[in-house]
């Protein structure tokens, strides 16, 4: 890095990164919360991938080591996309769960836990009992 252009680009996709790690809460303290616990989530992905991709690179290129800074916004690349995704997720399993909520039902994951002990239920004892 020893142009301020790549100084100021690394710095932007650090705040990127921040941002799309960035969780909703009620507080700063749920918000702290949330985004630390996102950060902690995403990163085992974003350091495994970061280092598959930095070895393929190596040796694609005869063993020679990538600088760190490369390497920085190889994880901080891996780590926007993981960032928005898990956010996907989390924003879409919340609106489900408000949407079973108003309509007075269980959501998916429960019920689906249900059915599965049920079923283990008469796995282990055929015999249907109804109280």
């Amino acid at each position: 890095m020893n142009t301020w252009y790549e100084k100021c680009t690394f710095a932007l996709a650090a705040v990127i990164y921040l941002f799309f790690h960035l969780r909703g809460g009620r507080t700063a303290g749920e918000m702290a919360a949330g985004t630390f616990l996102q950060l902690l989530t995403t990163a085992p992905y974003c350091i495994g991938f970061t280092w598959i991709l930095t070895r393929v690179i190596s040796w694609l290129h005869q063993g020679r080591k990538l600088p760190w800074d490369r390497v920085a916004r190889i994880f901080l690349a891996f780590g926007i996309f993981f960032g928005f995704f898990f956010g996907l997720y989390e924003h879409a399993e919340r609106a489900e769960q408000e949407q079973l909520r108003l309509e007075g039902q269980q959501p998916a994951a429960q019920a689906a836990a249900g059915r599965s002990r049920q079923a283990a239920c008469q796995t282990i004892m055929p015999i249907s009992i109804s109280v």
